[in-house]
């Protein structure tokens, strides 16, 4: 312990050489970058990172933290530019503002891991987002050609305006999206829980858990009661309006998928789907697959020993 403060102490003498205010220097030596990489511009209290040509002014100091991954976006062809009080990505596909750390995240997981990347044998499809956050995997899904349709649910007033801002700068694409501001789950009625706008990915009915306030930034978490949709409802709707193409569901709803999978099990309407793409949370695969293997789905669980995991699933054509 007290050699790590003798590190660190070093590092922000080090950094006040470069920079000459304590508190950037400071910050930099928490977030572990050199100022060779990264300059500060005093007068304007700005973080100049010439390698993406950003210009980090207070309300994106966050960014910091999280340059490796913008780094790793950089790799994937994504371009960084200031405009106006927004730092915007321009991806192979679409543009969208990131404000924080968690969103630089969600960007790197749908573009530079390509977590949701599709390859459809037939044209028309239909994917219905749950837990469409700040927009990203729904315009990645609109900008593949072979989907026709985005039905994207988000329950949060917040998030769902910040992602209507990041669907109104991609008119082409956001024509094919259909955005809803309620949540998906097995019953319709109400939830409230944890929000926070540093954490916008993390609000669900798992809530911000003790460990989550320890490790990540948690100011400004307020309780936020929701409207929620039965998921099924939407399926039959969805069916309704496109009966013969193919549905792909993606979610990512920080623990609901639980209860969505046993309500679509339920009712029925596990067979009216034709790719699952689950990102589940804290209670493990195991009921997921059980449920998806038992409706006719073949499936690929990843990572089933951590906290967080994704599903593959795709249903068997003599399923």
């Amino acid at each position: 312990m007290l050699l790590s403060s003798i590190v660190r102490q070093g590092r922000v003498f080090r950094n006040l050489c470069y920079v000459g205010d304590y508190q950037a220097a400071s910050k930099m030596a928490e977030c572990r970058i050199h100022p060779a990489d990264v300059g500060y511009r005093r007068e304007q209290r700005a973080y100049w990172v010439a390698e993406l040509g950003i210009s980090l002014r207070p309300a994106h100091h966050g960014l910091l933290a999280a340059l490796w991954q913008a780094r790793a976006l950089k790799r994937a062809g994504v371009q960084f530019a200031n405009a106006g009080s927004d730092i915007i990505a321009q991806t192979a596909s679409f543009t969208v503002a990131v404000e924080n750390e968690e969103e630089l995240f969600i960007l790197r997981e749908v573009v530079a891991n390509g977590v949701y990347n599709l390859h459809l044998g037939v044209a028309g499809a239909v994917v219905l987002d749950i837990g469409m956050n700040v927009g990203f995997a729904s315009l990645q899904f609109a900008a593949q050609s072979q989907v026709a349709a985005v039905w994207a649910y988000e329950p949060v007033p917040a998030t769902y305006g910040r992602a209507l801002r990041n669907l109104d700068r991609n008119p082409d694409l956001s024509a094919k999206i259909s955005p809803h501001n309620c949540g998906l789950s097995d019953a319709g009625g109400e939830m409230t829980f944890d929000y926070s706008p540093h954490w916008r990915g993390a609000a669900g009915v798992n809530g911000l858990t003790p460990e989550f306030r320890h490790y990540h930034r948690s100011d400004g978490v307020s309780r936020v009661t929701v409207k929620v949709r039965s998921a099924s409802e939407v399926v039959r709707e969805l069916r309704v309006e496109h009966p013969r193409a193919a549905l792909i569901v993606k979610m990512d709803c920080e623990g609901c998928e639980y209860r969505i999978i046993a309500g679509l099990q339920r009712e029925g309407f596990l067979r009216q789907v034709d790719v699952f793409l689950i990102e589940w949370h804290k209670h493990g695969p195991a009921k997921l697959v059980q449920a998806l293997s038992g409706a006719g789905f073949d499936v690929l669980s990843l990572t089933p020993g951590e906290e967080t995991g994704m599903i593959y699933a795709c249903r068997r054509a003599a399923a």
